[in-house]
């Protein structure tokens, strides 16, 4: 099979972060287990393939079919084929998201709220609060990436007074997008955050230790450890919540609090302001504009996903 013959090439060439070689890996299954090489796929072929991903998420599954083109179309460049299209609706991409998953780390803001208030202990004599840690999980809450996170300097944050007396935090992203908050514990989490100059963590072996932050112009600062480095910012702010949420033994009912991601927070969030509870307030347009969208109509899936959650926890 051709995919076989230019799988590794193709990896050396565009494997960059590393994360490809299962969907390729996909690919070959799905071509071995019907029979059908990947240049001659229909709607078939490519469902069953998206179904390998196991995803809750239609934004993964459609990273999958990014990889699934440009992997089609390396092997007719090199064997001098015409390239072919591969479409897939996002309806389709709703009927092959693993369901049941993607509700197993859908938060509501209750769940929110209880997982927060437990995040912000972190050590065995409920004595020690890591900030850094907790602002990450509120700022994917509010709806920023992990890229958006970690690039966020000490002076792209500003403290204002509303009319009515309450403050209120606006961030200047790097790229360009401004978040306004007006939570005052996140207000007031991010103030803290801003002087934290230790983190507390616990080992396999349940025993606490503080480590030092790096001086940094950042928000979110890397612990001073290991080998010494330049960089003053966290490099993945996803994995340093992950690794906390993994690790720190929280319980939330229904909720796989050891399997989410900031990504899933980030989309909880998302889901909630399309729940029926909020249709006066959130439109496609609304939410689409707060999540920097550039097609509200693909925010339909998510509208059924929140009807589906939030009726059903009623």
């Amino acid at each position: 099979m051709l995919t076989k013959i230019y799988s590794e090439k193709f990896l050396e060439i565009y494997d960059e972060e590393n994360n490809k070689g299962k969907i390729i890996k996909n690919i070959i299954e799905t071509e071995e287990e019907s029979k059908v090489e990947l240049l001659k796929w229909e709607d078939t072929e490519v469902a069953t393939f998206l179904k390998k991903a196991g995803s809750p998420s239609p934004q993964t599954l459609n990273k999958h079919m990014v990889v699934l083109r440009k992997f089609a179309d390396f092997i007719c460049k090199k064997t001098k084929r015409p390239k072919r299209k591969y479409v897939m609706e996002d309806g389709v991409f709703m009927q092959l998201i693993n369901k049941k998953q993607l509700m197993s780390v859908t938060i509501n803001y209750d769940q929110y709220m209880i997982i927060k208030n437990q995040l912000a202990i972190t050590s065995l004599d409920n004595s020690e609060i890591n900030l850094r840690d907790k602002v990450i999980f509120e700022l994917a809450w509010e709806g920023l990436t992990s890229e958006e996170i970690k690039l966020i300097k000490e002076d792209d944050i500003e403290f204002i007074q509303s009319d009515d007396g309450d403050e209120i935090v606006i961030i200047d992203t790097d790229g360009g997008k401004i978040v306004r908050i007006e939570d005052p514990e996140v207000s007031n989490d991010i103030k803290l955050c801003l002087k934290e100059k230790f983190n507390t963590i616990t080992d396999i072996n349940s025993i606490s230790k503080t480590m030092p932050y790096k001086d940094s112009e950042y928000l979110i600062k890397p612990i001073k450890v290991g080998r010494p480095s330049s960089k003053t910012y966290l490099d993945n702010p996803h994995l340093a919540l992950h690794h906390v949420l993994k690790s720190g033994g929280f319980a939330c009912p229904g909720i796989d609090v050891d399997k989410l991601t900031l990504s899933d927070i980030r989309r909880s969030r998302l889901i909630y302001l399309l729940a029926p509870e909020n249709e006066e307030f959130f439109n496609f347009e609304t939410v689409a504009s707060l999540y920097n969208l550039k097609r509200s109509e693909s925010l339909r899936w998510f509208k059924e996903i929140a009807k589906e959650k939030y009726v059903s926890e009623k």
